[in-house]
């Protein structure tokens, strides 16, 4: 095989691409179809949802306001955070306080007589 035979083997080949290839026009025309088809229904899901999510707040504060009293609410001075118990850990008394020079922290827990100087 010369080289002009393979040069007008790949042409037949490029030539059959072009006559099978649809061309850009039918692509985006097509596309385009089927982008606007598309568009109008995926507007129905989202109006539904937002009506179903301002149902449900609705209900929600209607409910809320009209089984607790007045009294019983809490004002936001008085709140406390759930969570405030797990700020408190073991040890955190001695985080609180500013060691003395030349101390340990283990002085205050252990009491032993090496710590008065004998």
């Amino acid at each position: 095989m010369d080289e002009n035979e393979i040069r007008q083997r790949f042409e037949q080949l490029r030539e059959s691409d072009r006559v099978g290839a649809p061309n850009f026009a039918q692509i985006y025309g097509h596309t385009r179809a089927r982008r606007s088809s598309r568009a109008a229904p995926r507007v129905r899901p989202l109006l539904i949802d937002a009506l179903l999510a301002a149902v449900i707040a609705a209900v929600f504060t209607w409910h809320s306001q009209s089984s607790a009293p007045a009294t019983a609410r809490e004002t936001i001075a008085t709140w406390r955070a759930p969570t405030d118990t797990l700020l408190r850990t073991p040890g955190s008394e001695l985080l609180g306080t500013m060691p003395a020079l030349g101390a340990s922290v283990l002085d205050k827990i252990i009491s032993t007589p090496s710590n008065k100087g004998t």
